[in-house]
């Protein structure tokens, strides 16, 4: 009798060139709701080769769409701090947009001692992260999808890809409310990098500030041009990984320092 093998939670976002020189740094990449890491690759695929950039892989999407999307908080952040446990050590910041933010927060409360920092992208510092979009009948999730811009208006039109967005964005929402209330009062103890675009609807950038009262680490706020996906718009390419390279400069060493870009 044989077992399916168990799911990989963590995979390579970037093809390692056989020229490239030896990781210095990791980045890890958590999803936002109902989607995949590799939605965040376009942004990722241009740091700098010394950052191993790894994604978080999530049932119910991408290489694991045939399970069902319904997941536990524990079981994603047990699987994946065990997963990054296993890898060699490096210097690690887990990187987060909206749902994906609260995850990263998550699992570097239950692991600081993997993790060297947490961006949160477009993420209040309290509460949900998309708490006006609780309850939502179907036609205002598709109507949500299409204001972002985010999603291909081919799939919205198309019934079984609508029914899955619909489905794995409800079990998105369900979960990060379940997130969110156990790292609501959860004491902080590490960098933060809090981005978030200057006209987002559902997180303020003025309450972006907040996150220096959130943790007792260092805090960077940086607000770009943009809504809610600011972080897709092209032209925020470069200024996101801009951002991400300088906190990762933070946590390596003086003699291995990573090349600015």
């Amino acid at each position: 009798m044989t077992t399916d093998p168990a799911p990989q939670w963590l995979f390579p976002m970037r093809k390692q060139r056989g020229d490239a020189p030896p990781a210095e740094a990791r980045l890890l990449v958590l999803p936002y709701a109902a989607a995949g890491a590799a939605s965040l690759r376009p942004l990722v695929a241009g740091l700098p080769p010394e950052i191993e950039v790894l994604g978080v892989s999530l049932p119910g999407r991408e290489r694991r769409f045939s399970e069902p999307p319904v997941t536990g908080h524990d079981e994603i952040v047990a699987a994946v701090t065990r997963e990054l446990a296993a890898r060699e050590p490096l210097p690690t910041w887990l990187f987060g947009h909206s749902m994906g933010a609260s995850l990263a927060l998550a699992c570097a409360l239950a692991a600081p001692e993997l993790c060297h920092g947490v961006v949160t992208s477009a993420r209040k510092p309290g509460g949900l992260a998309l708490e006006s979009l609780r309850g939502l009948d179907d036609e205002a999730i598709v109507g949500f999808f299409g204001s972002v811009g985010n999603t291909a208006p081919k799939l919205l039109e198309d019934p079984f890809w609508r029914a899955r967005l619909i489905e794995l964005f409800r079990s998105d929402i369900a979960l990060d409310e379940e997130v969110s209330t156990v790292i609501e009062d959860a004491p902080l103890h590490l960098p933060v990098l809090a981005l978030g675009g200057a006209d987002d609807p559902y997180v303020p950038a003025a309450e972006l500030s907040a996150w220096e009262r959130r943790t007792t680490g260092d805090c960077r706020v940086v607000v770009l041009p943009g809504a809610h996906f600011y972080l897709l718009d092209p032209a925020n390419r470069e200024a996101v990984q801009d951002a991400l390279v300088a906190a990762l400069h933070s946590a390596v060493p003086a003699d291995a320092a990573l090349p600015v870009r």
